[in-house]
């Protein structure tokens, strides 16, 4: 599996004071292709904007994170969501939907945040032990 750690950091975890793990949570709808919500302190208030966008809708929003100092888009380009599920030490951590134009760009993508993650865990006393694989996390 991993390191032989019980050390889990949470996502509150590492973000306390964190200025580069920020996240803003909103909601993305592939079919209007565009955020349906932003700005939002917490995942559940994504899911639950997607959630009650698709209700209303029918649509098929999803949450998303955003980090600080992200990159704007270009407009013209189509994004997807793509699925991770980030894992510490080898066990489901987090499952983050990615928005990117292609599954490359969200597989480097993925690498960028785990770099991220892994950077800022250490930091607060956590082995760097994070990774990611594709699809959402099965279970905690």
């Amino acid at each position: 599996m991993g390191e032989d750690t019980d050390l889990t950091p949470t996502l509150d975890d590492l973000v306390a004071d964190s200025l580069e793990l920020s996240p803003v949570w909103g909601a993305w709808c592939p079919d209007e292709e565009s955020q349906v919500a932003q700005d939002l302190a917490a995942e559940v208030d994504g899911t639950t904007a997607a959630e009650e966008h698709n209700l209303a809708t029918g649509h098929t929003a999803v949450g998303t994170l955003s980090l600080p100092n992200a990159v704007a888009v270009n407009t013209d380009i189509q994004l997807f969501p793509f699925p991770f599920c980030f894992r510490y030490n080898g066990r489901p951590w987090q499952s983050i939907t990615l928005l990117a134009p292609g599954a490359d760009e969200a597989a480097k993508t993925a690498g960028q945040l785990i770099n991220l993650l892994n950077l800022v865990a250490t930091g607060k006393g956590f082995p760097a032990l994070f990774s990611a694989t594709s699809g959402i996390c099965s279970a905690f």
